[in-house]
């Protein structure tokens, strides 16, 4: 048999016995392939904006922590104020009805007791200035959540009694309320059951009056009475405030203090005459700055 032929590839590539021609074109290609390999990369080099300006990629968002709010990062200045845990609400006020119809219902401080006369009392002395239409019901002893009597069982408690005005004597309609007191809460050791005692009793003054609008008058008594009432002062304010009614603060605005207190007490828990018309005038002053 014939030897097996044996093809050998030479280090130029080239098949022993193919034409010269036919390698120089493959050479000429591949040089060709090789300069448009060298321009390609040089373009891919070279700057990619002409101005040169080479955009900027846009930060990245930070990510949201575990909470959901993004990641610590440096705050951005800011011209707006920083809030404040102070609140910015305005006060509750009270709007003049056309034809006012009072009501003033409190405790002895409003029955005129060291006074030297009843009608010397702040509640009348204040009924006589405003010139409304107005009854007063003024019982000792009784408050928001206390009703009277050393065991708290007389059934003297503002709610109740407002319930009884509006039962016995549908006629009267009130459209204004000034609820004043609070000295006799402060034997309920209790400070959540007197707010909720002066919410609700505001709230059914409301329904037993669709529309009447409600001031409380917390306690007023002189020194040194008047600065052991703090505590009980800031129950009914809530509760004031709870049923968003405006009330006026003689304890926090000092009325009664050391200097003055000595001329307006008549016994160590009321006023007497001098205070009791006290009281009537800074209450005005008062009252007139809820209606403006």
């Amino acid at each position: 048999m014939p030897a097996s032929k044996i093809l050998r590839v030479r280090g130029n590539g080239r098949r022993p016995g193919a034409p010269a021609g036919e390698w120089i074109k493959y050479a000429a290609l591949l040089v060709l392939a090789v300069a448009a390999f060298g321009v390609a990369a040089l373009a891919l080099m070279g700057p990619r904006d002409p101005g040169g300006t080479t955009p900027v990629a846009a930060a990245s968002t930070p990510a949201a922590t575990a909470t959901g709010s993004p990641a610590a990062s440096p705050a951005p200045a800011s011209t707006s104020p920083t809030p404040t845990t102070t609140s910015t609400a305005r006060p509750a006020k009270i709007e003049l009805p056309a034809s006012p119809v009072l009501l003033i219902m409190g405790d002895s401080y409003t029955a005129g007791d060291g006074a030297d006369q009843p009608d010397e009392s702040w509640a009348n002395l204040v009924a006589g200035s405003l010139g409304y239409p107005t009854n007063i019901d003024g019982r000792g002893g009784t408050g928001f959540a206390w009703g009277g009597g050393a065991r708290d069982d007389q059934g003297g408690e503002y709610e109740v009694r407002l319930r009884q005005t509006a039962a016995n004597n549908p006629a009267f309609v009130p459209n204004l309320l000034i609820l004043q007191g609070g000295q006799n809460d402060a034997q309920i050791t209790d400070a959540g059951e007197i707010t909720a005692a002066t919410r609700q009793t505001i709230e059914a003054a409301r329904r037993f009056w669709p529309g009447v609008q409600v001031v409380v008058f917390g306690p007023s008594a002189p020194q040194p009475l008047g600065e052991d009432l703090r505590d009980v002062n800031n129950a009914v304010r809530a509760g004031a405030e709870a049923a968003n009614a405006p009330f006026i603060d003689a304890v926090e605005s000092r009325w009664f203090t050391a200097a003055n207190s000595p001329g307006f007490d008549a016994d160590g828990a009321h006023p007497n005459t001098a205070g009791h018309a006290y009281i009537a005038d800074k209450f005005l002053e008062s009252w007139a700055a809820l209606v403006e």
